[in-house]
C-alpha cells in the first residue's frame, strides 16, 4: 500500500470486486476513447475475482503492481487505477506506467499525486532505474500529468497501440531514477 496526503493506492481484495465493476461500468464511456476496446470482462465479477488473485500473485513476485486509487475521504470507493507493468530486471531495470481516473475526480491533481507516489515506490522499493509512460497526442491531460511528474518526451510512435478499435499514435515518455544504485 502507498499512502499520500489525499490518496490510498493499493491492490484490491476479493470483497471489492463489486466496487471494481461499478468503477468500470460508470466510467466506461469516459475511459473508452483512451483504452483498448472494452469487452464484457470489464464488468464481469467472475473475471475480476480471477484478476484480483492474479494481481496479488504478480505483486508478490515483483512482476507488476496493478493497483486502485482510493481517496482518503472515501476509502471504500475506487477513484481510479494505476499500474506498473512489464517489469524487466537485469540490465534494463525498467517498467511501464499506466493509469486512469474516474471522470468525476478529474481536475483535482489526484493523478499527479498518484503518479509521483507510484514512481517513488518503483524507484525506492523496487530499485528500478526507469519508468516509461506513453499517451495519445490527443490526451493533453495525460501529457500534462507526466510533464508535471518529471517525465521527458523521448519520441513518437506511429500506430503504437490499438485503442478503441483503431491503431493510435503515442508520445513516448520516461523518467529515470536520479539516485539509482545497484541492489
Amino acid at each position: 500500500m502507498i499512502e499520500t496526503e489525499r490518496l490510498i493506492i493499493r491492490l484490491a481484495d476479493a470483497a471489492e470486486v463489486p466496487e471494481i465493476v461499478r468503477y468500470y461500468r460508470e466510467n466506461q464511456d469516459y475511459l473508452q476513447p483512451f483504452s483498448p476496446t472494452f469487452g464484457g470482462e470489464q464488468v464481469d465479477q467472475v473475471v475480476w475475482h480471477e484478476q484480483v488473485a492474479e494481481r496479488h500473485l504478480e505483486f508478490a513476485h515483483r512482476e507488476s503492481f496493478r493497483a486502485f486509487i482510493f481517496l482518503r475521504d472515501s476509502p471504500e470507493r475506487i477513484a481510479g487505477n494505476i499500474n506498473l507493468t512489464q517489469v524487466v530486471r537485469g540490465a534494463f531495470q525498467s517498467c511501464v506506467l499506466g493509469y486512469n481516473l474516474d471522470e468525476r475526480e478529474q481536475g483535482h491533481g489526484y493523478m499527479t499525486e498518484a503518479v509521483r507516489a507510484v514512481v517513488g515506490f518503483a524507484f525506492s522499493q523496487w530499485g528500478l532505474h526507469r519508468v516509461a509512460a506513453n499517451y495519445m497526442p490527443s490526451n493533453a491531460r495525460s501529457g500534462a500529468v507526466l510533464e508535471r511528474c518529471g517525465f521527458r518526451i523521448e519520441g513518437n510512435a506511429p500506430g503504437y497501440l490499438r485503442i478503441n478499435g483503431a491503431w493510435e499514435d503515442h508520445v513516448l515518455t520516461a523518467i529515470v531514477n536520479p539516485s539509482w544504485r545497484p541492489a
